[in-house]
């Protein structure tokens, strides 16, 4: 048995590829339940009810369009939030193709993006760490993080390893190519194709790129004409991006918006390293609610804290280049999330930290390779210890991932898991409203509407939804009250004039509902229901019965 044991060990070890399957097989073991799992949050816009899925010319069309446009809608994101993805929709559209609004397809789909970026990860550590035993781990730990979960266990979310998959393949060439003169043209042209897909995917790796540039220009001696490829591909992504949405604007035009942004950033880089290293939060954090209390006295006190970091990291830079850089790389990719953090209704992170995970556990097993020999020396009682510290840690990520795949499960589990990990936010009561209406328990539905009102009356969602459950429980004078607190907030909307003019109706006050009948039609003159109830109230039929 020893001998057998050996063997195999001799063979891992001398035949990388057999590491990398080994390694994937066991991966994709403990990730394959969640290809039982349902569709999530933003799921349900962006492949089940997606007209452009089923377009066989979507795909070329998607270069022309925002997020909120490429999935069939109007307009841009959560207040004002605009982002350019072309290939991610592309990604989806081909997985739409083997089975149309499967979920096991584009949960399969998702997990095997997450494995790619994985390997491409292992690659690198081999490279850069030059063992075996340590790219293991940096694989294993990474590709399991509960965490960062929210990076690959939804359908959506395919952005995030697609996007990774293009920044490290682009880095993986330069570092492979760069440092020869004869390749490093080469290695700048293929770099700057597959950077290219990356930022297509998600433009946010983006923000990556200088701390990684730096790396491989001042540590791995790679060439700088070969970087010149990946900075190209960033100029012709951003000129896409400007053809297309006529800018470069994604959001916060406004000094306030900047400032609470700003003042968030220290807070968030210091949330972001505590997650990576306890593992917690599981589940869709929204930031808005977290950070809109936050004081400049806090901030103040976090951005000390992330500066002695700093200064630390860089003094052991010589030693410890890949934690330096592990730390440029998560507080760069925190600075749009910072500003996103002050948008309500811009939800999630813990994919925000799926790349800074990547290159922290890359830093984290640079340092267990520099510490295990003084150990050995120092204190050989305590010579693996660093092995037994990886070894618990991953045991802690099996035990998180478990909860996180259950979390990520069906869109209730979700929406409970947001109460727990939020209960002052409205997101998980709006969402687990929305699965009792699937349900059809619109009592219960009612309520969870309620208590995402009652946190923050301006939701729009919250207060259309709960008016909508009132009016179909038979409280019409509730609904057209919530309503008319929708339109003093958010404008007249074709959605909340049906719902107004079908309780004014109930109510026999008519020549009410005719004037909120006019004012949706001038949002939304060919809206189907609203021109319904036009023809009823002309002809003096009875209404039609509610969608």
């Amino acid at each position: 048995m020893d001998a057998v044991s050996s063997s195999i060990s001799t063979s891992v070890a001398t035949r990388p590829w057999l590491q990398a399957v080994v390694l994937s097989i066991a991966a994709f073991a403990v990730l394959s339940p969640n290809l039982d799992a349902d569709f999530v949050w933003d799921d349900w816009q962006q492949i089940v009810d997606s007209p452009t899925l089923a377009d066989p010319a979507a795909p070329a069309r998607y270069f022309t369009l925002n997020v909120v446009e490429s999935y069939g809608s109007s307009g841009r994101g959560a207040d004002g939030v605009d982002t350019y993805r072309p290939l991610f929709f592309v990604a989806l559209w081909m997985v739409h193709r083997i089975h149309g609004a499967d979920p096991f397809w584009f949960h399969l789909a998702v997990i095997v993006s997450h494995l790619g970026a994985g390997l491409l990860l292992w690659t690198l550590a081999r490279r850069w760490l030059a063992s075996n035993l340590a790219a293991a781990a940096v694989f294993a730990v990474f590709v399991v993080h509960p965490v960062t979960a929210e990076g690959y266990l939804w359908p959506s979310a395919i952005s995030e390893p697609l996007s990774v998959i293009g920044l490290l393949g682009a880095v993986l060439v330069v570092d492979a190519w760069g440092r020869a003169v004869e390749r490093s043209v080469g290695a700048a042209m293929i770099g700057g194709l597959v950077m290219l897909l990356g930022l297509l995917s998600k433009e946010a790796v983006v923000t990556a790129l200088p701390a990684l540039s730096l790396y491989l220009w001042r540590v791995r001696r790679v060439r700088l004409r070969a970087l010149v490829g990946p900075w190209l591909a960033v100029a012709v992504f951003l000129a896409l991006r400007v053809s297309a949405l006529a800018g470069l604007q994604a959001t916060g035009s406004g000094t306030a918006q900047r400032l609470d942004a700003l003042r968030n950033l220290p807070v968030l880089a210091l949330d972001a390293l505590r997650a990576m290293v306890t593992l917690q939060p599981v589940g869709m954090r929204q930031l808005y609610w977290d950070y809109r209390g936050l004081s400049w006295v806090a901030s103040a006190g976090a951005l000390l804290l992330v500066t002695g970091l700093a200064l630390l990291l860089w003094r052991s830079r010589r030693k410890l280049p890949l934690s330096l850089t592990a730390f440029a790389v998560t507080v760069c990719m925190l600075v749009p999330v910072a500003l996103v953090s002050t948008v309500p209704g811009w939800g999630g992170f813990g994919r925000y930290l799926y790349l800074p995970w990547a290159v922290t556990a890359l830093a984290l097993a640079e340092a267990g390779l520099r510490l295990s020999p003084v150990l050995a020396e120092r204190a050989p009682r305590l010579r693996w210890a660093v092995a037994a510290v990886a070894l618990v840690f991953l045991a802690f990520e099996l035990v998180g991932l478990r909860h996180a795949l259950d979390v990520f499960s069906s869109q209730e589990h979700l929406a409970r898991a947001a109460i727990e990990l939020q209960p002052n936010a409205p997101d998980g009561w709006l969402w687990l409203g929305n699965s009792h209406i699937e349900r059809g328990d619109l009592p219960t539905a009612a309520r969870c509407y309620a208590e995402a009102v009652a946190i923050a009356p301006d939701l729009y969602d919250a207060r259309h939804n709960l008016a909508a459950a009132l009016l179909h429980l038979g409280r019409p004078a509730e609904a057209l009250e919530h309503e008319i607190a929708v339109r003093n907030a958010h404008g007249v909307t074709a959605e909340g004039a049906i719902i107004a003019v079908r309780a004014l109706l109930a109510l026999g006050r008519q020549d009410e509902a005719i004037a909120w009948l006019r004012d949706g039609l001038a949002v939304d003159p060919d809206n189907a229901v609203l021109l319904e109830l036009k023809s009823s109230l002309v002809s003096g039929a009875p209404e039609p019965p509610p969608r």
